[in-house]
């Protein structure tokens, strides 16, 4: 699909042609919880495929995911997942693979081989590395240093690979943005965005040239908006993390613990309304 723009300078008339992507007759509804990374990808992906993707308004995490009517279009469980009329997904690579056209996925068998390459690497090497670092900063781990520096390790040494990479080319994989521009860009997001200050970025010039490439691309900025670069790397957030993770109150009486014998005979004499043991409070978060 083109759109024609003309526009007068003076006497002289400029037409412009802009290259919009073709309907690809991809469509359905894609299930997951608000700012889902893995679900903005696939977003991202349908932006450039033409695919008519569709949020569901009434995802709750926890509750729609075990719902057996979830379950029975998606045994797994898990999120995302995408419905359409010639199926039900329930992959994030495999979603954005569909719904993000041939072009993002390649043209010929070696350069789809390629890009499912620095997918896998995506997903197997940078992002189990970039939890270990971001994970305390969100209170969702507790403060291990060894396991943030072997962290850190691993994610420099991931992008010293991808910086000599990178040192000639635009793009991961051919000349326009694929699968796998998108993916290791959506995945280093939260560490440009929280972990790499100026240093950390200077050190690796050629990837965040490209990451700043992949980021102010049209398509991307509809989904994810302008990306802000880290000032002073976060740190561990132990308020954050007490908060995720309340301390079982002190008073709280054991499990399985047997009465003594002295406490059995006094709640014999006890009417029945009394003797009956209360309800142990169970913690919501499984």
């Amino acid at each position: 699909k083109q759109v024609v723009s003309t526009q007068s300078t003076g006497s002289l008339y400029h037409t412009h042609i802009y290259a919009m992507p073709a309907k690809n007759g991809v469509d359905g509804t894609l299930h997951s919880y608000p700012n889902n990374p893995r679900a903005q990808l696939i977003q991202i992906a349908a932006q450039y495929g033409g695919s008519d993707v569709k949020l569901a308004a009434d995802f709750q995490f926890g509750v729609t995911n075990t719902s057996p009517e979830f379950v029975a279009k998606f045994p797994f469980g898990q999120v995302p997942a995408f419905e359409s009329s010639a199926g039900c997904l329930n992959d994030t690579m495999a979603i954005a693979s569909f719904v993000g056209g041939s072009d993002l996925r390649g043209t010929d068998e070696f350069t789809r081989a390629t890009i499912t390459q620095y997918m896998n690497m995506a997903e197997t090497q940078l992002f189990p590395a970039a939890c270990q670092v971001l994970y305390p900063c969100w209170g969702l781990m507790p403060n291990n240093k060894n396991v943030v520096t072997k962290g850190l390790a691993n994610i420099k040494s991931f992008m010293a690979v991808l910086d000599k990479h990178l040192l000639d080319r635009t793009y991961l994989v051919g000349e326009s943005v694929t699968l796998a521009d998108l993916t290791l860009a959506v995945y280093m997001r939260d560490l440009y965005n929280m972990i790499f200050d100026e240093g950390r970025r200077n050190s690796s010039v050629n990837v965040t040239r490209w990451f700043t490439t992949i980021m102010n691309q049209d398509e991307v900025l509809r989904i994810l908006g302008a990306t802000s670069l880290c000032v002073k790397p976060a740190q561990f957030d132990a308020k954050l993390f007490q908060q995720n993770n309340p301390k079982p109150q002190k008073n709280a009486p054991k499990k399985d613990q047997a009465p003594k014998k002295q406490e059995a005979k006094k709640e014999e004499a006890k009417p029945a309304a009394e003797a009956a043991p209360k309800k142990e409070k169970r913690c919501t978060f499984l």
